[in-house]
């Protein structure tokens, strides 16, 4: 079974643990512009997926989720990651 690489951009914050769920409703609102997972549970740590073409937009609104929920980025990076491919 062979993969395929695609670029991500990710986008870490920490939230108020009863914001987690907001931050997955705000994205998916968002036709899905990018994945959201938790990280951490216990310490209310999300992190926003995104390709290279949707990134601005998903950091733009992982901005405003600083203002409106109290959010805090912590850390904008990029990483290459492998996509089993499924037959």
């Amino acid at each position: 079974m062979s993969g395929y690489t695609v670029n991500a951009k990710l986008i870490i914050m920490k939230v108020a643990p009863e914001s987690i769920t907001d931050v997955h409703g705000i994205m998916e609102a968002c036709d899905y512009l990018a994945i959201v997972r938790t990280l951490e549970p216990e310490a209310a740590i999300v992190e926003i997926i995104a390709t290279p073409d949707t990134f601005a937009e998903s950091f733009e609104i992982a901005r405003v989720m600083e203002r409106r929920l109290g959010a805090e980025i912590l850390h904008p990076r990029t990483l290459q990651v492998e996509v089993p491919c499924r037959r």
